[in-house]
């Protein structure tokens, strides 16, 4: 088991996340007890491939996606490319990616999380 403390997500309002005791109002990414704001991103729906490049290069394993308010789905290629690249990919509104963060970190796992702000 690994042992690396992580951070987790503090507090979540609509509008904005708190992440090592900083406020976040934009959409972020959070990597190894980091984030990553503001995270530009296109609407959800038009994701391609090239959005998640950082995912890509980092060899993220476990990847919770945060779609704002709704969960709305990537392109099932976006979703297929992921996949044969061995990386799993969650789908959730934002309130459940932060939630499922927390108990994966808390379970001393190192999951990446996509948060859209909307």
């Amino acid at each position: 088991m690994n042992m690396t403390t992580n951070a987790l997500i503090e507090e979540r309002t609509e509008t904005k996340i708190k992440f090592k005791g900083k406020w976040y109002e934009q959409s972020l990414l959070i990597h190894d007890n980091s984030a990553i704001s503001p995270w530009d991103h296109p609407n959800v729906d038009e994701m391609t491939i090239d959005d998640f490049s950082f995912i890509i290069e980092n060899k993220c394993e476990l990847v919770l996606f945060g779609t704002g308010k709704n969960q709305v789905f990537p392109s099932l290629s976006v979703i297929t490319q992921l996949q044969k690249m061995n990386i799993g990919i969650e789908i959730m509104d934002s309130r459940s990616a932060c939630r499922t963060f927390n108990v994966l970190t808390s379970e001393y796992r190192n999951p990446t999380a996509l948060i859209v702000i909307d």
